[in-house]
C-alpha cells in the first residue's frame, strides 16, 4: 500500500519543483529554516510562525491561496 503524502508536503514539493529546490534540506537551508524544524511544522502545519511562512513564501513564492492550505494543513 502506497504512503499517502500530507497535502502540506505534497504542496510544498510542488512549488520546489518549480524553483529547482531538490530537498527538504536544500530548502531548509536556503530559508534559513532549521531542517528537523521544518519536518516538524510539516507535520503539524498549524505550527508554522510568521517567519517560517514568510522565509517560505519568498523562497516558494507562494501564492495568498498556498499559504492558506499551509496555515489549515
Amino acid at each position: 500500500m502506497a504512503k499517502v503524502k500530507s497535502p502540506v508536503k505534497k504542496l510544498l514539493k510542488l512549488r520546489m519543483i518549480d524553483c529547482d529546490i531538490n530537498s527538504f534540506m536544500e530548502l531548509a537551508k536556503i530559508t534559513g529554516i532549521d531542517y528537523q524544524r521544518l519536518n516538524k511544522r510539516i507535520a503539524d502545519p498549524h505550527s508554522f510562525t510568521v517567519f517560517e511562512l514568510l522565509a517560505l513564501e519568498e523562497t516558494l513564492h507562494l501564492t495568498d491561496e498556498d499559504l492558506l492550505k499551509l496555515i489549515r494543513g
